[in-house]
């Protein structure tokens, strides 16, 4: 081929050219998979997982309360919540029992202590108070949210004078039952110290058990507390 040949030949235009690139190239998403394209996106745009756990949340709350009181407050909402409503209602079912029995005796045994007449309607009035208690309680778990807070803001005030009134009734049961400890009969019901055995030793446990209770929840504080100083951080 000679050289005025080639020369001869009509080179194409810019506009010719400029035709094969008026569509952009393919990007890299639309060649992928349309799934996994969108679990991606979405991977990319979600947030990092939070360390939510059990033990993350009680390093928060020494965090942010350091190891007084309201740190144990607290934890005991933490825990609370992790327990879950259903087993509140669960526990609250179990020891619902108690404050029946105190109600049942209390009602049966009324005019069956002559050496204070007032242990029986202690039992009454306890078992009454507790089975109020028991039920505001379980409604408290059923209205409370994930942090376990209640959204019931009347509910929280009734709660709270309940307990008030349980706590001066349960002292009022202190001097009742602990005073006539020493003195009280089982066997001979003439006598002025006679009192039904099963009553008085009802309305004495209930009470014992109250202070053996609090007992383990202050030791169990306090090893909350020293484990939380020692291994928290």
């Amino acid at each position: 081929m000679s050289t005025e040949n080639v020369n001869d030949e009509k080179l194409p235009s810019y506009n010719e050219t400029q035709v094969v690139s008026d569509h952009d190239p393919p990007r890299y998403n639309a060649t992928a998979n349309p799934s996994e394209s969108v679990s991606l996106a979405t991977m990319e745009g979600a947030a990092p997982p939070t360390y939510d756990s059990l033990f993350g949340k009680i390093k928060e709350a020494k965090r942010e309360h350091g190891t007084g009181f309201q740190f144990f407050k607290s934890v005991v909402t933490i825990l609370s919540a992790a327990i879950g409503g259903i087993a509140c209602i669960a526990l609250a079912a179990v020891l619902l029992a108690i404050p029946v029995v105190q109600l049942y005796y209390g009602v049966n045994k009324k005019n069956d202590c002559a050496i204070n007449s007032k242990i029986p309607l202690y039992l009454i009035v306890s078992g009454a108070s507790g089975v109020a208690a028991i039920v505001l309680q379980v409604l408290s778990c059923i209205c409370s949210d994930e942090n376990g807070e209640s959204k019931c803001a009347l509910l929280t005030h009734i709660q709270s004078l309940l307990n008030l009134f349980n706590f001066a009734w349960f002292i009022c049961g202190n001097v009742w039952v602990y005073k006539v400890h020493g003195d009280v009969v089982y066997d001979d019901t003439a006598s002025e110290f006679f009192c039904d055995k099963t009553a008085y030793l009802l309305a004495f446990w209930c009470i014992t058990a109250a202070y053996i209770m609090l007992g383990a929840m202050c030791f169990l504080g306090i090893l909350l507390c020293m484990c939380m100083v020692c291994f928290g951080s």
